[in-house]
Order: C-alpha cells, then structure tokens, then sequence
C-alpha cells in the first residue's frame, strides 16, 4: 500500500502494483519494478554486464579519488555513480567477451584546472615509484600550491593504492611507496591535481584537472 504526502499529484510512498515511491536525496523518485524475463541472458545483456563489471572492478578500489574527483556531477547522482556513466561511455574498448580498458581515456577526476603535464614514471625499488613531471604553475588558473592525487592500480589483481595529497605541482616530482608484495607487478598510474584548498573545494570545477595518464610501469 502506498501513502501520498502532497495530495495527488505530490510524491508517494510504497508500492503500488509494479510502482515503486521513495525519496532519495530528498527528491520524490518513482521506480518500475522489473518484468520477468522469458531470457535473461541474452548476449546484448551479457555485453552490459560485462562492461559493467569491468568498470566496476576498477572504480571500487579508487572509490576515494573518485568521490573527489567527480563531486561537481555529483547532482541527483552520486560522484561515483557520475564516474562509472562517464567511464562505461569512453574508456572501454574491444567487442564482448574481450573488453578492456584503455587507461589513457579513464576519467577519476573532471574540471578545468590545468592537468598535470609530461609524466615521467621510474622504478626505485624495492616497491617504490618516482613520478616527475612538468611544472607548469604559470598556466592559467595553476598554482605551484595545487595538491597531487595520485592511483597506482595493479589490473591482475585489482588493487589500488591511492594517494591523497601526496605532493604539490610546483614539487615536480614524487615518490609513491607501494607495499613490499607489489614488486615485480604492472601498474597503471593516474593523477590529477585538486587545488590549495582542498577536497572541500572539490564542488567546483574550475578547482580540480581532468585526469591524466601517466603510464604503465613494471615494478622490478
């Protein structure tokens, strides 16, 4: 049974046949109940579940980042559900079953502050990575003060160790130290800075950068 709370034509809440009423971040939302399915495993189904699954495999351990970096479209949305429609749209590549993910179109983070420039990744060991890159605080917009996220993200096992803060832009350089049974792993790395302020400034867009690839590196 359901129960309205403006009159008629205001929100509801309960079941009524396959309608569902709720409130969800204090808007009134109303779901259909799915239909029984004669097939539910059709290969359109099986291709967007696999690419559902691939991305999610990868967003979840970078949940951190993500809810920063996506926090401007987080609107009736939350960040990471912002992340996982933007990703599912640009970042996958290949034909079912064999999906990937190109990294060089992943997105953690989107705005407008000038991204980080000329990655140069090197191992030190005996699980660590230096990153460098160009400092380029004379761009509009840039400050050298801008702080450097960082996700350094093992494919085989879908782990990732994320970074907050780890460094600012006018440093040019930074050593990410990884747990000692990442040796020898292959690792994607992704950055973006997010500005002085902090993640509290991360609504707006003109205070975070786009997300940027700085490369596959072997641990060893």
């Amino acid at each position: 049974m359901a129960t309205h709370r403006h009159g008629i034509l205001g929100g509801f809440k309960g079941k009524v046949g396959n309608i569902v009423g709720s409130t969800w971040k204090g808007l009134d939302v109303m779901k259909i109940r799915p239909a029984s399915v004669t097939n539910p495993n059709t290969v359109r189904q099986q291709d967007q579940r696999s690419r559902f699954g691939l991305m999610m495999r990868f967003l979840s351990p970078q949940r951190r980042l993500v809810q920063i970096g996506f926090r401007p479209y987080a609107v009736h949305k939350t960040s990471f559900n912002a992340a996982m429609s933007y990703n599912l749209a640009v970042a996958i590549e290949g034909v079912f079953p064999d999906f990937g993910i190109n990294y060089t179109m992943v997105m953690l983070s989107r705005g407008d502050l000038p991204a980080l420039t000329q990655p140069v990744l090197a191992f030190i060991g005996p699980a660590s990575v230096k990153l460098s890159w160009n400092d380029n605080s004379n761009s509009e917009g840039a400050k050298a003060s801008d702080k450097l996220m960082v996700s350094v993200y093992d494919a085989d096992s879908g782990r990732a160790q994320v970074f907050i803060s780890c460094a600012i832009r006018g440093d040019a350089t930074a050593t990410l130290v990884l747990p000692a049974e990442w040796a020898g792993r292959s690792v994607e790395v992704l950055t973006f800075f997010l500005a002085e302020e902090g993640v509290a400034s991360a609504q707006a867009r003109s205070l975070i950068s786009d997300t940027t690839y700085a490369g596959n590196l072997l641990l060893e």
